[in-house]
């Protein structure tokens, strides 16, 4: 009997100690155990579209540059009082990459193009993504061969492209086809484009050669944009336009009013950042009335700097941000299509490039090149015409 009942106490012992482990064991998952909130990569999100349930001192704008989990400490107000707490993140990337392809890519007959790399192929996050075509074709026999364009990042989020090449013969060219674009004469910019909201301008570089300033403001033009320089190529120094310096003075003579771009073939965020530091110093001398724009447009230079999108963009935004301390305005300048597809990440003023009669643009924006084949009196050859909505 006596050894019944001490095997019975050594089973429930033994039983107490398996569930106290067991115990100990679940609180001990239950405390190491995470629950990452999910988002986005370069997405900002308000730290109240994640904590729902507790008074926040401060809505924080949460914006992850890299993927993976991050810890943020905010406050909380409880009671009266502000307490601290941590909640973690984990940032995905679930956009795919961009392919700039349409549904016909043509070439001549004997092309060295390697058509791979003469696609703009271009990823969030990812520097260099798998960017590669399937099916066959040869670029020395004419035809058209169906094809299929594929880019993956290395998050495996993937864009597939079906696409046409469309190798042309030699003979069949049938010699230069282009046209020019029709002229704007200044009667047809003013009724076709002018209202009581926006004011005429242009914008000239050296291309205009010598400007009569004083027929340019008789004309009606209220204000040029002046390119006053440009970077020499990629890796290259900047250089001011020869003509700047008598665009401006004698612009600022004839009563316009003045801002000025710099066109830029910038590799990196630090490169865009001196080029702005340069633009400053030259400026110093003069008065501008306007802001300062940021011109990139090197787009086939992508793949060989290896810029993500995030990357390219704020590049622009760096640049943009040092003009703003400096106590100019700035401002950002691309073609339609390009600010849609690629200048997702912009966060200033936008000059837009749009030749059109009415733009379907729909983002906001300050100025708008609506064509590069104006005629204004002074100026000699096409010129850029641009307005600035009040």
């Amino acid at each position: 009997m006596k050894d019944k009942i001490i095997k019975k106490k050594y089973l429930y012992l033994g039983i107490s100690l398996i569930l106290l482990i067991t115990i100990a064991l679940y609180i001990r998952l239950l405390k190491t155990e995470e629950i990452f909130y999910k988002v986005e990569i370069y997405q900002k999100v308000k730290l109240s579209d994640i904590i729902v349930d507790r008074n926040l001192s401060e809505d924080k704008e949460i914006q992850a540059t890299e993927l993976g989990n991050q810890e943020i400490t905010y406050q909380y107000l409880e009671q009266g009082k502000e307490k601290t707490a941590k909640i973690k993140i984990k940032a995905i990337d679930k956009t795919p990459p961009l392919v700039w392809l349409g549904g016909v890519y043509s070439v001549q007959q004997g092309s060295k193009t390697n058509l791979e790399e003469s696609v703009l192929c271009i990823d969030n996050y990812d520097h260099s993504p798998d960017c590669h075509i399937v099916g066959d074709y040869n670029l020395n026999e004419a035809g058209e061969y169906p094809l299929t364009y594929v880019a993956i990042d290395d998050s495996q989020n993937e864009t597939r492209i079906n696409f046409t090449l469309r190798v042309i013969g030699k003979s069949s060219s049938g010699g230069n086809t282009t046209t020019d674009s029709k002229r704007l004469t200044l009667e047809e910019i003013k009724n076709n484009y002018l209202t009581n909201n926006t004011t005429l301008g242009i914008d000239v570089s050296k291309w205009q050669g010598k400007i009569d300033w004083q027929e340019v403001k008789n004309a009606g033009v209220e204000f040029v944009m002046i390119r006053m320089g440009t970077q020499q190529g990629p890796s290259k120094d900047s250089i001011v336009d020869p003509y700047f310096k008598t665009n401006i003075m004698e612009a600022k003579e004839a009563g316009l009013k003045i801002g000025v771009y710099y066109f830029s073939y910038a590799a990196t965020i630090k490169e865009a950042k001196e080029q702005a530091e340069w633009v400053i110093n030259e400026l110093r001398p003069y008065e501008i009335d306007l802001p300062i724009v940021f011109d990139w447009e090197c787009y086939g230079n992508l793949k060989e700097y290896k810029l993500n999108l995030y990357e390219l963009n704020e590049m622009a935004n760096q640049f943009l941000e040092r003009i703003n301390s400096s106590g100019y305005r700035s401002m950002f300048y691309a073609s339609k299509n390009y600010l849609e597809k690629l200048w997702i990440y912009i966060e200033h003023d936008i000059w837009l490039a749009h030749y059109a009669e009415k733009t379907t643009y729909e983002g906001d924006y300050l100025l708008w090149q609506f064509t590069n084949v104006g005629q204004i009196p002074g100026i000699d050859g096409n010129v850029d015409i641009d307005l600035m909505f009040s």
